[in-house]
C-alpha cells in the first residue's frame, strides 16, 4: 500500500512552506490553501512508506498522540493533498522488463482548436491502456509524454507502433529507459473525478 499526493495549484505553496519550516521561517498562509507543516510532512512520508500503519504506531514513530496524527491524515485527505490510498505493483514482478519514454505529437485536424482538445481526450484515452505506466499533457501546444512498460524492448516498440497507425498522432519518438530510478510503481488510475494536471 502506499499514497498517492496530488500536487495541484497549491504545490508550491506547500513547497515554500516546508522550505521555510526546515529554516525556521514562519509559514505562510493563504487563503483556501492549505498549510502544511514539518509534522504533516512526516505524516505524509510514514503513509508514503507503508499506508497501513495504525494511527497508533506512527504517533508512536512521531512521538505525538494519536489523535494528532488521525486528525492531520483526515485533514490531509479532505483538503485533497493525499488523494487516496492504493496498492503499488512491481512492474518487474509482473514481468514488464523494458521501459520507455514517448513524446507524442497530436495533429492532422483541421482546425488548431480541434488538436489541442484531440490532446487531452486521447490522454485519457490511452490512461486506460496497461502498457501506459503514467501519460502527461505537455504545456508545449498538442504534445504528451508517456511512459510505456511491456515484458521486453519489442514489446515497448510494439505500442510506439501503434501509435504510430492512430490517424490523430502525428509524429511519435521513443527514449528507451535502462532503468527508472524512482516511481517505478504502477499505482493505477486516479479515482473518476479527481483533480488532473
Amino acid at each position: 500500500m502506499n499514497l498517492s499526493i496530488i500536487t495541484r495549484r497549491f504545490a508550491n505553496h506547500a513547497s515554500l512552506n516546508r522550505s521555510m519550516g526546515q529554516h525556521g521561517l514562519p509559514l505562510i498562509d493563504y487563503p483556501g490553501w492549505p498549510t502544511v507543516d514539518d509534522l504533516d510532512w512526516k505524516i505524509i512520508r510514514i503513509l508514503q512508506r507503508d499506508a497501513r500503519l495504525p494511527f497508533t504506531q506512527i504517533a508512536r514513530e512521531l512521538n505525538q498522540p494519536d489523535t494528532t496524527v488521525h486528525f492531520r491524515t483526515r485533514r490531509l485527505l479532505k483538503s485533497g493533498i493525499v488523494s487516496r490510498f492504493s496498492a503499488l505493483l512491481n512492474p518487474r514482478a509482473l514481468g514488464l522488463n523494458a521501459a520507455g519514454l514517448v513524446r507524442i505529437k497530436v495533429g492532422g485536424h483541421i482546425l488548431p482548436s480541434i488538436s489541442s482538445n484531440r490532446t487531452q481526450t486521447l490522454a485519457e484515452e490511452l490512461s486506460t491502456e496497461d502498457a501506459f505506466q503514467w501519460i502527461g499533457v505537455s504545456s508545449e501546444p498538442m504534445t504528451l509524454y508517456a511512459l510505456i512498460v511491456a515484458p521486453d524492448e519489442a514489446g515497448v516498440e510494439k505500442t510506439v507502433e501503434s501509435l504510430r497507425k492512430r490517424p490523430d498522432i502525428v509524429e511519435v519518438s521513443l527514449t528507451p529507459l535502462s532503468s527508472i530510478v524512482k516511481g517505478w510503481e504502477i499505482a493505477g488510475p486516479p479515482p473518476s473525478g479527481s483533480d488532473r494536471q
